[in-house]
């Protein structure tokens, strides 16, 4: 066993982050648990990003359980 290194993958896998697009006080922003972007100035560059950042998360997800046994 090398030092550092834990076995078996993580004991409780991240949950899946779902990203949203809400309006802020100078447009709209793209929002994931408390955390928010800041305001863009239309809905489709916020929806744009939202689902970049969204498909970005997703692979991460599944490679993140890809490798645990």
């Amino acid at each position: 066993m090398m030092r550092g290194y834990v076995e078996g993958g993580a004991a409780y896998p991240a949950p899946p982050r779902r990203y949203r697009v809400v309006p802020s006080a100078a447009g709209w922003a793209v929002a994931v648990n408390d955390a928010m972007t800041r305001p863009l100035p239309d809905r489709a560059t916020a929806e744009r990003l939202a689902a970049r950042l969204q498909a970005e998360a997703d692979r991460l997800n599944r490679d993140q359980h890809r490798w645990v046994q």
